[in-house]
This record gives structure tokens, C-alpha cells and sequence, in this order.
């Protein structure tokens, strides 16, 4: 069975190889990825070894490959910015008066 499975997954195309990454991986990496800010070292790194995997799957490349240069290629950013992106998304949405109502009620801007 994982014989016929592994034959089928490389003859599938990087296009379709990164929407099932998305779909399974990343989608679960980005839900409430915001929660995350602030998340030890080590657990960032363990999140970021998940989407190392789901790259190297896209390319078919095995666990020794460097990732970077792949990331770049499917324009995915490494955990820690993803998380930090959404951050500062949240906080331009709320600020600029885009953010549901108990989201902007968190935020008090300051007048210098």
C-alpha cells in the first residue's frame, strides 16, 4: 500500500504538491498562529522542522536538504515570521478600523 502511495505522491506536480501542504500543514500552522508570539525556542523550532518537512515533500528532497532556498521558491515564510506577520496584521486591521469590534477594543493607541 505505502509503495503505491509513495510511487503516486512523486508523480504529482510541485503545484499540487504545495496546495496539499497548505491544505494540511500550513492551514494548521497559521490557525491562531498569533497565540504562538512569545513561544519558547525550542517549541518554535519544532514547528519549524513541520514546515521543513511539508518543503521537502513539495521538492521530493530528503531529510538532509537545506530548506531556505526552497521556502523562498514557494514563497512560504519560516514559523517565526509567520507568526510575527499575523502580529502585525492583526494590529494594522484593528488600528485601521478593519478588526471586529473585540479586537480593536484590546488595542489603545497612544498619542506621543
Amino acid at each position: 500500500k505505502f509503495e503505491i502511495c509513495g510511487s503516486l505522491l512523486q508523480k504529482l506536480s510541485v503545484r499540487l504538491k504545495t496546495q496539499l501542504a497548505h491544505a494540511l500543514v500550513l492551514s494548521k500552522l497559521d490557525y491562531c498562529n498569533s497565540v504562538l508570539y512569545g513561544i519558547s525556542s525550542k517549541d518554535l523550532q519544532r514547528l519549524q522542522k513541520i514546515e521543513n518537512s511539508a518543503v521537502r515533500f513539495i521538492f521530493g528532497k530528503g531529510k538532509k536538504a537545506h530548506v531556505t532556498q526552497l521556502l523562498k521558491k514557494v514563497h512560504f515564510l519560516p514559523v517565526e515570521y509567520r507568526i510575527m506577520f499575523k502580529v502585525a496584521l492583526l494590529t494594522y486591521k484593528c488600528v485601521n478600523n478593519l478588526a471586529p469590534s473585540y479586537l480593536k477594543e484590546l488595542i489603545a493607541i497612544r498619542k506621543p
